[in-house]
């Protein structure tokens, strides 16, 4: 299989395959100067706007034109340049997970959330959207946040702390909740 041969570039930033499946389009920092990162770690999209969270380049939101635009720690208050997860709930708030604390973008306003008993701000390592709320997965536990806005820690979530922090959940065809750890 010739990767260059077929217009694939296997060095970092996204890759966009067409409908058909044909084709890509790509997007390097060498070739779109937007672009903060191209290590890119996390995905969300919110109507037709697709979020992109990168290792030290920043947040990055591409609308439906082919637009960049990049958020920043210095210059929009993201709580770091390092983004590890994204997710956009139900309301359209898009919640982002960085190694040095969770924020929410609504709008263009990015505003840090402190998750409660936390202490300091953890790293966040993933954001997961369901029916019960959304689950944030740290190095030092598990959080719900439900629709009504309210926080709540499960009596489990000391065992998925780091060494073992939650990386995904998922529920199954009963309900049970399958999660991934390190």
């Amino acid at each position: 299989f010739d990767y260059a041969e077929r217009g694939l570039n296997m060095y970092g930033g996204t890759s966009v395959l067409d409908v058909q499946r044909q084709a890509f389009a790509h997007y390097r920092k060498a070739t779109h100067p937007a672009l903060g990162s191209d290590d890119i770690w996390a995905f969300a999209h919110r109507g037709g706007t697709v979020w992109f969270g990168t290792y030290d380049g920043g947040l990055h939101r591409m609308d439906a034109d082919g637009r960049i635009r990049r958020y920043t720690a210095a210059n929009d208050g993201l709580p770091s340049d390092t983004v590890l997860a994204l997710a956009a709930d139900a309301k359209g708030v898009l919640w982002i997970g960085t190694d040095t604390g969770l924020a929410r973008i609504d709008g263009d306003r990015i505003e840090a959330v402190r998750l409660p008993g936390a202490g300091t701000a953890p790293l966040v390592y993933s954001l997961t959207v369901q029916a019960d709320g959304m689950w944030v997965g740290t190095a030092v536990g598990v959080w719900r946040h439900d629709a009504s806005g309210a926080w709540s820690q499960p009596a489990w979530s000391p065992m998925f702390q780091r060494p073992n922090a939650m990386n995904a959940i998922v529920r199954d065809h009963d309900g049970s909740a399958w999660i991934a750890s390190q």
